[in-house]
C-alpha cells in the first residue's frame, strides 16, 4: 500500500502582513511555487538566501528551497536543505514543517525506520495539536504497513517520553495481529494496561484483546461508519421526510468518497423508531464492533440526550448533524455537535458587527419568550467583551407586541444598529410595524428565523438594513451546487435541500477527517480537534475546543432576494 504522508503548507500565510517591497524575490518566489513553476520559484528563493542573509525570510526560505528541490525530484539536494535547517535553526517556527519534509523524503527513499523516526520527534517536541495529530495518523499508518515488531522496539530507546512509549505499544500489539501473532500481541497490551493504566490508549487496547479473545480480528481494519437516525415511530410527516433526506444526503457523501477510493468506508444504518428504549438496546452492537468508527446522528436533540448518555466513556465520536441545544457536549466528551448551538450564533452576530462592520454601540429587542431572550443575552455579553456598548435594551411579549413595545427614536440616536432575535417568525412584521410607527431607522441584526420571516415588503427601508445569522444558506446559483444537485437528482430523485445537506456536508467532513489516517476510534476524534476545517454546500463545519461547530452563514435581505456575505468562522 503506498503511504502518504500529509505535508502542511500553512507557513507562508504570514508572508502577506509584510510589505510587499520588504522581499520582492521572497514573495514572488512562493507566487510562483503555489504556481508549480518551480524552477523559476528556487531562482527566487536562492536569490533571498544569498542577498539577504539577515531578512525575517531567511529560515522560511530556506525550507521553500528545500520543498522546491523535492518537488522537482531532487530528494538528495532536498535532504541535505532539511538536514542543515534542523541543524542551523533548531529553534525555528518551521521545524516541525521541516521534518514533516523529511520524513516524506525518507519514506520516499524507503528509509521507514528513519521516516517514522521523524514523527515521533515531531509527537515528542511539538507544540501544535495539529501537527501531533498529523504526525500520530502518519505514524500509524506508516507502522502498519512498513515496519516490524523489532523496527518499533528499536524505536523506544530513543525516547523518554511516556506517552511514546504507550503509543509505541499499542503499534507492536497491532503489528503482531497483522502477523497473527496473537500471544505476543495479548502480551504487550497487558503490559501497556498494567504499566500504564491511564494511557489514552487503554480503551483500544481492551478493545483489541477482546477481539483476539473471541478470533475477531478480521473487522480490525475496516472501517464503518454508523448511522443512528429516527426512520420510522415519528407521527410528523415533515420530521420523518426530513430524518429520510438527511440519509439520503450520507448515503450519497459514502458513494462519492468510495468511488474511486481502495479503502472503502461501509455504512451501517440503525432506526432509532425515535425510542429511548431503541437507543438503549442498540449500544452494545454498535461498541462491540470494532468496525464502527464514529456514530453520526442523531438528529433530534432529545434523542441526541440520551444516545450521548448511552455512549459516554466509550471511546466512539459522536457527530449530530442538526442538534442545537446548548450544552450537550457537557454530557458526553466524545460528541461533536455540527450544527452552532446558541451559544455559538449569538457570537456570530456579535463579532460580525464589532470587527467586520466596525461597530461599537448597539440596542437589543427581544421577546420574553421562548430562545429569544437567550440569544439576547449571548449576544449582550459577547459583544461588551469584544469591547462594545450596549446603550440600551428592550422586550416584548409576542401577544403583547403592540402595547409592549416602546422605542424612543431618541435613546437611539447614537446607536449604530439594534440586534432583533426571533422566537416566534409571526412577530417580525409587527416588529417592523412598531420601528417605523416609532421613528426607527436603524441598521438591523437578527437570527435564523427571520428567513422565514414576512412582512420585509411592507417596509423596506428598513428591510434592506436586515441582516441574520443562519446555519444553512444554499446558493441555487453556483455552479458547483447546480453541478452536484444534478447528479443527486439523477440518483435519488429528490433535490438536494436542505436537509439533505446537512446530511451530506456532515458526512463529508467525517470522510475527510478519515483520510490518511489510522481510523481507530482515538484518532478520529484526536483529528476532529485539531480544527480542520471542510468547506459545505449548507455551511461549514471546524470545532472548536467544546466541540462545537464554529462557522454560521451571515445573510441580508436586498430587495426581495437573500443574499450570503459571508461564512463566517467565530473566533475566540
Amino acid at each position: 500500500m503506498k503511504i502518504k504522508l500529509t505535508l502542511l503548507l500553512f507557513i507562508f500565510l504570514y508572508v502577506n502582513s509584510f510589505p510587499q517591497n520588504d522581499s520582492l524575490s521572497f514573495q514572488n518566489g512562493v507566487t510562483l511555487y503555489e504556481l508549480k513553476n518551480y524552477r523559476k520559484a528556487l531562482k527566487n528563493f536562492e536569490n533571498e538566501i544569498n542577498a539577504s542573509p539577515r531578512s525575517p525570510h531567511i529560515t522560511a526560505a530556506i525550507l521553500f528551497k528545500a520543498k522546491t528541490l523535492y518537488a522537482l525530484g531532487d530528494f538528495s539536494k532536498a535532504k541535505t536543505e532539511v538536514i542543515d535547517f534542523l541543524n542551523n535553526y533548531p529553534s525555528s517556527r518551521y521545524v516541525d514543517e521541516a521534518r514533516f519534509l523529511l520524513s516524506k523524503i525518507y519514506l520516499d527513499e524507503k528509509d521507514y525506520n528513519k521516516a517514522f523516526h521523524q514523527l515521533l520527534v515531531i509527537i515528542d517536541s511539538s507544540d501544535s495539536v495539529l501537527y501531533v495529530t498529523e504526525a500520530i495518523s502518519s505514524a500509524e499508518k506508516l507502522a502498519l504497513n512498513y515496519l516490524t515488531v523489532n523496527d518499533l522496539r528499536s524505536h523506544s530507546s530513543s525516547f523518554k517520553n511516556d506517552y511514546i512509549n504507550q503509543f509505541l505499544l499499542f503499534l507492536t500489539a497491532q503489528v503482531q495481529v497483522n502477523e497473527q501473532q496473537f500471544d505476543a500481541a495479548i502480551s504487550t497490551l497487558n503490559e501497556l494496561i498494567n504499566k500504564y493504566p491511564k494511557s489514552d490508549f487503554k480503551d483500544g487496547a481492551i478493545n483489541l484483546m477482546d477481539m483476539i479473545t473471541k478470533g475477531d480480528t478480521s473487522s480490525f481494519n475496516e472501517t464503518n461508519i454508523c448511522v443512528l437516525l429516527p426512520l420510522s415511530g415519528i407521527s410528523n410527516s415533515d420530521m420523518l421526510t426530513a430524518s429520510k433526506e438527511i440519509l439520503e444526503g450520507i448515503k450519497f457523501a459514502i458513494d462519492e468518497f468510495n468511488k474511486e477510493r481502495e479503502d472503502k468506508i461501509g455504512l451501517i444504518i440503525k432506526d432509532t423508531e425515535n425510542n429511548e428504549e431503541k437507543i438503549k438496546s442498540l449500544k452494545s452492537e454498535i461498541v462491540n464492533d470494532p468496525s464502527i468508527k464514529v456514530i453520526l446522528g442523531p438528529v433530534f436533540s432529545s434523542e441526541v440526550e440520551i444516545a450521548l448518555e448511552e455512549f459516554k466513556s466509550t471511546g466512539i465520536p459522536v457527530i449530530s448533524p442538526t442538534a442545537t441545544d446548548n450544552d450537550l457536549t457537557l454530557l458526553n466528551s466524545d460528541f461533536f455537535q455540527a450544527n452552532p448551538n446558541f451559544i455559538i450564533r449569538a457570537r456570530a452576530i456579535a463579532q460580525y458587527i464589532y470587527y467586520v462592520e466596525n461597530k461599537r454601540r448597539m440596542a437589543v429587542l427581544n421577546s420574553i419568550d421562548g430562545y429569544s431572550p437567550l440569544l439576547a443575552a449571548e449576544f449582550v455579553k459577547e459583544f461588551e467583551r469584544l469591547g462594545g456598548k450596549i446603550i440600551a435594551k428592550y422586550t416584548y411579549k409576542s401577544e403583547n407586541l403592540y402595547s409592549d413595545v416602546k422605542i424612543d427614536s431618541t435613546e437611539l440616536v447614537n446607536a449604530e444598529g439594534l440586534y432583533i432575535p426571533l422566537s416566534d417568525r409571526a412577530d417580525a412584521p409587527l416588529i417592523f410595524s412598531q420601528l417605523v410607527k416609532n421613528r426607527v431607522n436603524l441598521p438591523l441584526y437578527g437570527n435564523q428565523d427571520w428567513f422565514q420571516a414576512k412582512g420585509f415588503e411592507t417596509s423596506p427601508e428598513l428591510s434592506n438594513k436586515m441582516i441574520f445569522t443562519s446555519d444553512y444558506f444554499i446558493e441555487y446559483n453556483n455552479s458547483n451546487y447546480q453541478e452536484f444537485n444534478k447528479k443527486f437528482l439523477s440518483k435519488t430523485r429528490i433535490d438536494a435541500n436542505r436537509n439533505v445537506l446537512y446530511g451530506y456536508d456532515s458526512a463529508k467532513y467525517i470522510l475527510t477527517v478519515l483520510r490518511n489516517i489510522n481510523r481507530d476510534r482515538r484518532n478520529i476524534k484526536l483529528k476532529m480537534e485539531s480544527g480542520i476545517s471542510v468547506t459545505g454546500f449548507h455551511n461549514n463545519i471546524s470545532f472548536n475546543d467544546e466541540h462545537v461547530n464554529l462557522f454560521m452563514n451571515i445573510v441580508r435581505y436586498n430587495e426581495g432576494y437573500f443574499e450570503l456575505i459571508d461564512k463566517f468562522k467565530v473566533g475566540k
